[in-house]
């Protein structure tokens, strides 16, 4: 740990502060604004990271259900809702108030659209018409938004809908329609970024990044670089369960370095997810010095 991070604790412990184990998460847009993140880091007494984890749930992309002619593809149209404390309060239909919708809006129907806000009026929903000003990732930028979403992912409550005027029919929960295997690409049953011969995939990076990350919270994550490293991995079910670790064989692979430090983490995102993880990490710190 950061030798001026130790010191201040050890000067805030003896004042008599009552410095406790405090957690705080950090919400962002991540993977092209595709997935919704959550980065929360729980700290100890001493500043010592106590727990660490990136969440990434999938947006309206990864989830919505099929609705082209033969059910293989999500075209113009396609509509879902999400839990959202902002929008349509007013409303006195318990369908409508509190929930937030997005259609995929693809009129050219070349693809690959945006997934806009959807508004209902008098008459019946509308498109926003100017699209991109309204659409899911800028509007998941809000972290009270993103907070949001996240819990009504974790608790499957993000669901597909079909409208008819003003009224709304529910149909199937996310967890129904997932493209990906799981909702949350970090999950140890996902599927997305497998592990090959040549690729440790995304559920070993993902550990990777967190045990480096653990124990070197104050590293200037924005100075890491690539460099060609042998990886050894072990086999762990916990942390990806459909994949086999023998099944790694390249000699060496792009490694990220940290101040000389190999990483063990390969994907391209690692600098952002550790960069999320240590405003968590600054958050939970501050929160334990103010109650905010």
């Amino acid at each position: 740990m950061n030798r001026k991070i130790a010191a201040f604790f050890a000067v805030f412990a003896l004042v008599g502060s009552a410095a406790f184990a405090q957690t705080a998460t950090k919400y962002f847009v991540a993977h092209q604004g595709g997935y919704v993140g959550a980065a929360t880091v729980s700290v100890g007494k001493s500043g010592v990271v106590a727990a660490a984890s990136i969440e990434e749930w999938q947006g309206p992309g990864g989830w919505a259900e099929n609705n082209s002619a033969d059910g293989k593809a999500i075209v113009d149209g396609a509509v879902v809702r999400t839990p959202d404390p902002f929008a349509n309060l007013t409303s006195t239909d318990p369908e409508i108030k509190g929930y937030m919708f997005y259609i995929l809006n693809d009129p050219t129907g070349k693809g690959p659209g945006v997934w806009s806000q959807f508004t209902p009026g008098a008459k019946g929903f509308t498109r926003p018409a100017r699209q991109y000003e309204r659409d899911f990732e800028g509007l998941m930028s809000n972290p009270i938004r993103a907070a949001a979403y996240v819990k009504a992912a974790r608790e499957d409550k993000l669901v597909n809908v079909k409208i008819d005027g003003t009224k709304v029919i529910v149909g199937k929960k996310a967890s129904e329609t997932v493209h990906y295997g799981a909702m949350n690409k970090a999950d140890k049953n996902a599927n997305y970024m497998p592990l090959t011969k040549d690729s440790i995939g995304y559920r070993y990076n993902y550990a990777a990044m967190l045990a480096f990350f653990k124990a070197n919270p104050t590293a200037d994550f924005a100075a890491a670089q690539l460099k060609k490293a042998t990886i050894k991995l072990v086999e762990d079910k916990n942390v990806d369960a459909g994949a086999n670790a023998a099944d790694y064989v390249a000699a060496t692979d792009d490694v990220y370095v940290v101040a000389d430090a190999v990483t063990g983490a390969t994907y391209s995102d690692f600098q952002h997810y550790s960069l999320e993880l240590q405003t968590a990490y600054k958050m939970a710190i501050a929160d334990q010095i103010v109650k905010f």
